[in-house]
């Protein structure tokens, strides 16, 4: 059985057996992409889904936010040992502690800084200054902290909002960073995405502003309209599957939450950070330089930035996963068919709103990149793609 008809059978299997309105998977792995797709985009209306359909990928945007930052760090706009209070000397939070917050210490959930108290899907805000006003609202700036910076893991949304407001703030001092917008001299947070991530990535149908899609309408109840975009689903109290009557969208949350891709634009994503590694010690060996995915160049001018974004900085204490410059680090191991064990180490992120799950993971060791993505709150996303990378790795 050839990898197409492995991906076949494992979509056939997996969507039957987890009972989803819809299942999307990527596998990029030396030189192959394939894309799959089982069920429907709107489950009410009967919508097929399609292999380039777009999906809300929820926390996944942290992966871009973190990486914004670090093309800021690499120009040297930046530093992982700044501090919160420097940066943003207008920012006050109500806890001394504050002050020993640095660039890294949020980058890594170590921050000691909590999470948001509710992401106001379905009274989203569009504005301009939505993030901004969010960074310096009541709840960022009275939010007590849960501990010193830096002694401890605890995920934080809100971490992640700041997180975006600086590169706003900082783009200006980008080569060509100031040309954006009149009112603010500087790129938004989702321009300076767009143009430090996306764009050398080639990913031509992903943005963090899906309200700015074509059919989109203003209000809410309407947005099962727009072309291409997978509707969210949850299930009621007697597990029937309807729709989330509001898309996950809020301007103000845009850097923890509002990517919306397709499973081949994540896939150029995956690519574009194996390429961007390569001659980076990863797993047991060095990539090397005739690898296929050289096709793509990365998005970062030094190879040897993914040993600071990529090194262990904290463990997760529900998973033992560890996390690094954004991105969560975890060990897999694949027995063959010949009962040898062998473990992999995969760098990525899960999401998780309301409507949609996600898990996007690579492994530089193999060249490879795995995508899950199903519209539907409780999917087992993570699982699946655990499975997936099995069921891929046992087949080359």
């Amino acid at each position: 059985m050839n990898l197409e008809e492995r991906l076949g059978s494992f979509l056939d299997e997996t969507f039957e057996y987890n009972d989803l309105p819809g299942l999307a998977v990527g596998v990029y792995c030396s030189g192959t992409s394939l894309v799959g797709v089982r069920g429907y985009a709107d489950y009410v209306e009967r919508v097929a889904l399609r292999e380039d359909d777009i999906f809300h990928c929820a926390s996944v945007s942290k992966l871009f936010t973190s990486s914004a930052i670090m093309r800021l760090v690499e120009a040297g706009v930046l530093d992982l040992d700044d501090r919160l209070v420097d940066l943003l000397p207008d920012l006050h939070i109500a806890d001394n502690r504050c002050e020993s917050i640095r660039l890294r210490h949020m980058l890594t959930h170590t921050s000691g800084i909590g999470d948001c108290y509710g992401y106001h899907w379905d009274t989203p805000l569009f504005g301009e200054d939505a993030l901004e006003n969010y960074v310096y609202s009541d709840e960022v700036c009275l939010q007590p902290m849960l501990w010193d910076p830096g002694t401890e893991f605890r995920y934080s949304n809100m971490a992640f909002e700041i997180l975006g407001h600086i590169a706003s703030v900082y783009s200006e001092r980008m080569p060509g960073g100031a040309a954006a917008s009149a009112a603010h001299g500087r790129l938004s947070y989702e321009d300076v995405v767009a143009r430090y991530c996306m764009e050398p990535a080639g990913m031509n149908v992903s943005t963090m502003k899906t309200f700015e899609r074509d059919g989109w309408k203003s209000d809410t109840t309407e947005w099962v309209s727009v072309p291409s975009l997978a509707v969210p689903h949850r299930r009621d109290a007697d597990r029937s599957i309807t729709r989330v009557q509001y898309y996950p969208y809020n301007r103000e949350h845009a850097p923890s939450s509002t990517l919306t891709a397709s499973v081949a634009d994540l896939l150029k994503w995956g690519r574009v950070h194996l390429n961007g590694s390569r001659g980076v010690d990863v797993g047991n060996r060095p990539m090397t330089e005739d690898s296929p995915s050289k096709t793509q160049r990365g998005i970062f001018a030094d190879a040897n930035l993914y040993k600071t974004i990529w090194q262990p900085y904290a463990t997760v204490p529900n998973n033992g996963e560890k996390i690094g410059i954004g991105w969560f680090i975890r060990k897999q191991k694949v027995t063959d068919a010949a009962s040898n064990s062998h473990e992999f180490t995969l760098y990525g992120h899960e999401g998780s709103d309301d409507g949609f799950r996600s898990s996007f993971w690579i492994c530089p060791e193999l060249d490879m990149v795995t995508v899950v993505l199903s519209n539907l709150s409780d999917a087992p996303v993570k699982r699946i793609n655990k499975k997936l990378f099995t069921t891929i790795v046992s087949a080359i």
